[in-house]
């Protein structure tokens, strides 16, 4: 059973694959090392199929329009009722990537698949509490100023003989 946003999306023979993206990049330069470095955990993508007879054509011209729903720009983001989704804390989601609805002649009614994308994942939430970190600037003293004299190459020249001679 798949409901989003209080809306049943009945479909024949439902399966929902779940997976996540945990992005990593290279980082041997150059070498053949085998180092990476981490660059996130992305959101879960659950992508649903399952089969609709061509006798429920609504429920197909239904499921387009919700894929296909924008609000001030942006594709809707729904709330999701499913057990796979449940068991990985995913409660919004959007359709993404694509929707496809293919004939299926010879049993008479169409194969549907779609993606689903978590929306504000639990890594995301986590990440937007932490506050942004202050970089410090490179050689600065906490006065703010860069401690450097700036002076011509000859006058710096005197006076590090000037000391090296002492």
């Amino acid at each position: 059973m798949l409901t989003i946003n209080a809306t049943k999306i009945i479909l024949k023979a439902l399966r929902i694959t779940a997976s996540q993206e945990l992005a990593t990049e290279d980082a041997s330069g150059q070498s053949s090392s085998t180092d990476t470095a981490e660059t996130g955990i992305k959101a879960k993508m659950l992508t649903v199929s399952g089969l609709i007879p061509f006798t429920d054509k609504q429920q197909l011209t239904n499921l387009f329009k919700l894929a296909e729903a924008t609000e001030s720009g942006a594709r809707v983001i729904y709330r999701i009722s499913n057990k796979t989704a449940e068991a990985l804390g995913v409660k919004q989601v959007r359709f993404a990537s694509k929707i496809e609805a293919v004939e299926q002649q010879t049993t008479r009614q169409w194969s549907v698949s779609f993606t689903l994308q978590e929306y504000r994942s639990v890594p995301q939430k986590v990440e937007e509490r932490q506050p942004d970190a202050v970089a410090n600037q490179q050689g600065a003293n906490t006065n703010g100023e860069s401690g450097f004299e700036y002076a011509s190459l000859q006058q710096n020249l005197t006076d590090n003989f000037g000391t090296l001679r002492s």
